[in-house]
């Protein structure tokens, strides 16, 4: 027997299975917390980043099994795109141009 299920997204993945493999938290300070739990796969951490605003950064992390990430929005430096700039849809290619 596998020890990696062929089947789709699941509880199967982390032990005690109730809880969300990977959840987001905006603080009263306005950072985004993304805590990823023991079992999240690449597909988990797409879903769940892709609910961040475009301009925000990584910068810091705690935790040990259970893993904190921290990303915050530079106050006044919105996302912008460059005069007759065409942003591509994918989001392998997402950025953003600071000025």
């Amino acid at each position: 027997m596998d020890i990696f299920s062929s089947g789709s997204f699941g509880a199967w993945r982390t032990p005690g299975g109730d809880s969300p493999l990977v959840t987001s938290h905006t603080t009263h300070a306005g950072d985004h917390e993304l805590t990823i739990r023991p079992g999240a796969d690449v597909g988990d951490l797409v879903a769940i980043l892709a609910t961040l605003p475009a301009d925000a950064f990584f910068t810091e992390h705690f935790g040990d099994v259970d893993a904190v990430l921290v990303f915050r929005q530079v106050p006044g430096l919105p996302a912008t795109v460059p005069v007759n700039g065409k942003p591509s849809a994918d989001p392998a290619a997402a950025g953003i141009t600071r000025p």
